[in-house]
């Protein structure tokens, strides 16, 4: 998770009204994917990972910053295309407090039979830290909805 926070940190400034997340995925405890979102309108996180890591990521592990999106905006949801490409097991730094995810992206992912671990404690705090100004315009717009 550690080094998807620091992949993520690479979108800072670039990304907004996204949030900047990094994504990491782990087979045989070798990295075989990794990715961050570099702007708004471009492929998130999880699909650059997704890339690099080809066939390496059917029954491998996911480390995302952000709870996957699940909804399609510019791009398709990511919460998806984890499922298609047949992970077993996606760990989550934080839950998307966006409207249009808000734990719909980890339903996603359970529902398909894949294992979700939220990271807690420090890592998770960092996760969310990274994204404060996302996190609180998602929130507000939680409640005046």
């Amino acid at each position: 998770m550690r080094h998807a926070l620091e992949l993520a940190k690479k979108g800072l400034g670039k990304t907004h009204p996204n949030p900047a997340v990094g994504c990491v995925i782990l087979k045989d405890g070798k990295v075989v994917g990794e990715g961050y979102h570099p702007e708004a309108g471009k492929p998130h996180a999880e699909v650059y990972a997704l890339r690099a890591a080809g066939q390496a990521a059917k029954g491998a592990t996911a480390y995302v910053t952000l709870e996957p999106c699940n909804h399609y905006g510019r791009t398709p949801p990511c919460s998806r295309a984890l499922v298609a490409a047949e992970v077993s097991r996606v760990v989550v730094g934080a839950g998307d407090p966006n409207p249009l995810v808000g734990g719909a992206g980890i339903q996603t992912l359970e529902q398909a039979g894949i294992e979700v671990e939220m990271i807690g404690g420090e890592e998770e705090q960092i996760a969310y830290d990274l994204n404060t100004e996302f996190m609180e315009r998602m929130k507000a717009a939680v409640n005046k909805g």
